[in-house]
């Protein structure tokens, strides 16, 4: 009987399948996991905690000026009318909408003033889910900030209260 040379056999490949299948998954996961790192970690958090106090005081800039708005998006365009408060000395808001988890969502946009009050502009297709808007005006003298979902038909109220 003439023995058949091992690479002929079953039970050589079957034996060497799971651990190739688990060195090339190891290898696939390593490569995924360097090349999507978290976006949210931050590296210098003494600055970034001195950052957050002079955020802070712009919010109660706000609300010494009393600001209150409606903001309305939609797919294609935003508007923001202000409802109480001295906003006078606005020219032009900085919308700056942040997704809550997919930073490539993010986007900035520039509300400019039409005949109504209204502070409006045009947006690309935005992706739906839920941000985080801030609206300050181009000097950055206050801020507001609200907790939305994305797209919506309705009008959202925006008061300078911590949120």
């Amino acid at each position: 009987m003439n023995p058949t040379p091992w690479y002929k056999n079953f039970w050589p490949w079957f034996l060497m399948f799971f651990p190739v299948v688990t060195i090339i998954a190891c290898v696939f996961l390593v490569i995924f996991a360097v090349g999507n790192g978290p976006d949210m970690v931050v590296d210098d958090y003494y600055k970034k905690g001195k950052a957050i106090n002079l955020e802070l005081s712009k919010f109660d800039k706000a609300k010494a000026l009393y600001l209150h708005g409606d903001l309305q998006v939609e797919n294609d365009y935003v508007k923001f009318a202000f409802t109480k408060g001295d906003h006078s000395n606005v020219k032009a808001l900085k919308a700056s909408f942040y997704h809550r988890t997919i930073k490539k969502f993010d986007f900035d946009t520039t509300l400019l003033p039409n005949a109504n009050d209204e502070f409006t502009a045009i947006l690309e297709p935005i992706q739906q889910g839920a941000y985080t808007v801030f609206l300050e005006p181009m000097d950055g003298s206050w801020k507001l900030k609200e907790n939305i979902q994305l797209p919506t038909k309705q009008n959202i109220q925006i008061s300078p209260e911590y949120k």
